[in-house]
């Protein structure tokens, strides 16, 4: 069974739902890190993020925040993780475009 840190560094580039992580086929990933970072200095932006289950044709909303000016916020706190199956999709929804760095730390598993 082999391992690969893989990492997603992205910019958010418009308000429509975006897939920033999809997982390998054959694949098992283990999100570790999801930080999104409002780089706009004067205005509070939200953020949603969703989780596609593709075995199961199946989109939730996971989180929805509202993130300050010049504030980064970690998704996964107090040693939580996400634990996806192969082709299941991270995707994020931005209230204001060009204003989210992103940044996801994934561990994918044969």
């Amino acid at each position: 069974m082999a391992n690969r840190y893989t990492e997603v560094l992205t910019t958010l580039a418009s308000t429509n739902a975006t897939s920033v992580y999809t997982v390998p086929d054959n694949k098992t990933a283990i999100v570790k890190t999801l930080s999104a970072y409002n780089s706009d200095g004067s205005s509070a932006y939200s953020l949603t993020v969703q989780l596609t289950d593709t075995s199961e044709s199946t989109t939730v909303t996971w989180d929805v925040e509202s993130i300050a000016t010049n504030t980064r916020k970690g998704f996964l706190t107090n040693g939580e993780v996400l634990v996806l199956d192969e082709l299941d999709i991270i995707k994020l929804t931005a209230s204001s475009a060009d204003k989210f760095h992103i940044v996801i730390g994934v561990l994918e598993i044969d």
